[in-house]
């Protein structure tokens, strides 16, 4: 395992400088991002990496806020190289698509609208490493620890980075790990020669897309490194609602994976469904049987002083708020994976959705100058070119 002490990524930097730099596709699939996009298009201009050597392909799926014009005015004032793309099916999982096939770059570098990258080094460190490891896909932590978190939203980062909060085989909030991993939790950084291998994200899916999409990168036995210095923040919902719903989405994409891929069926995965069934079931049974009843409250109180426990180890750790808000936090997260996974699991018994591979064909790629934002679905039958001034 490679490990940063045998990693010299400024030596290899030096040496890399004397030749022709690789070309980099940045992706930005967004939709109504209009609060966040001017951040995250400000933090990739401050990037040491040469601007020539950069494009930012920014896949808008049908904003119906300011998002498009502020991706054209940065585009007028910046020195990168900025491409707007239609994405007409709105989905994270056919923005990553739309992006990648009209990219042009050598690495592709996948970027959310509503994160903040903290390292101005990012993209030659990016470099360095799938230079340095001969990685055919890189791996980040993407800690929820954004400057500007609520207190609420403190709480749930803090919660989501726990086991009981997320898990203990996913990689995506280990901000000290460094090796070759498996990549399905936090692949976002691939050689363009990737998707010739793998195929493009599946646009059944619209969330956990980047799950399924990293499983076929390992199924396919590719190398993935995971380095620190590749961190992405993000922020956390802001309420119980919005959190709620997260988990439903993400819940929904855990069955269409197992869906897809029963392979990668784990007991982590369905515990939330099968504890949020056993309530149910168990609630209405409890009543005319009190043996069941006693095991029905049994586990509850199980579960309950679980959740209290990390609460309170939380609470030491971080302040008293975590004590009254994550009990609630972790409640809301097990119960909306639970749901998710069910309501998919309803639709999958009724014959409905079905899962399958989607390889999207590539388009030819196109130059847009600094002065002007190019719109393009990808195919030249919808392609249009609106003036950024």
């Amino acid at each position: 395992m490679l490990t940063p002490g045998n990693i010299c990524l400024s030596t290899e930097s030096d040496s890399r400088r004397e030749r022709e730099l690789p070309f980099l596709s940045v992706v930005i699939p967004v939709r109504n991002e209009e609060s966040h996009i001017g951040a995250v298009l400000d933090d990739l201009e401050t990037q040491d990496y040469p601007h020539d050597r950069i494009e930012v392909l920014v896949a808008d799926g049908n904003s119906i806020d300011g998002t498009v014009n502020v991706v054209k005015a940065f585009a007028r004032q910046t020195s990168l190289s900025v491409r707007l793309l239609l994405n007409p099916a709105q989905l994270s999982s056919s923005g990553r698509n739309v992006g990648a096939r009209n990219a042009r770059g050598a690495y592709l570098i996948f970027i959310d609208g509503h994160c903040h990258i903290p390292s101005n080094t990012l993209l030659t460190d990016a470099v360095d490493l799938f230079e340095k490891t001969r990685s055919d896909c890189l791996c980040r932590p993407q800690p929820l620890t954004m400057l500007g978190n609520s207190d609420f939203q403190e709480v749930v980062a803090h919660v989501r980075s726990t086991v009981l909060g997320h898990g203990r085989d996913s990689t995506i909030y280990a901000t000290d790990l460094e090796g070759f991993v498996n990549p399905c939790s936090s692949g976002a950084l691939y050689r363009s020669t990737v998707f010739e291998r793998v195929g493009y994200y599946d646009e059944s899916f619209d969330a956990c897309e980047d799950v399924e999409f990293n499983y076929r990168v390992f199924k396919a036995g590719l190398s993935s490194y995971f380095s620190p210095l590749l961190a992405v923040l993000y922020q956390p919902r802001t309420g119980l609602t919005c959190l709620w719903q997260q988990m439903i989405r993400y819940g929904r994409g855990r069955f269409r994976l197992i869906q897809k891929h029963p392979e990668t069926f784990s007991l982590s995965q369905v515990v939330p469904a099968g504890f949020l069934v056993w309530l149910v079931i168990g609630g209405m049974t409890s009543s005319f049987w009190w043996r069941f009843a006693a095991c029905f409250f049994g586990t509850l109180i199980v579960y309950l002083s679980v959740v209290l426990g990390f609460s309170s180890a939380l609470g030491f750790r971080y302040g008293w708020r975590h004590i009254l808000q994550a009990p609630a936090v972790y409640v809301v997260t097990h119960f909306g994976l639970g749901a998710g996974f069910l309501s998919e699991l309803f639709v999958a018994g009724l014959g409905g959705r079905r899962c399958s591979n989607n390889f999207v064909d590539c388009a030819s790629p196109f130059p847009c100058s600094t002065s002007k934002t190019k719109i393009s679905t990808g195919k030249s039958a919808h392609r249009r070119w609106v003036r950024s001034g």
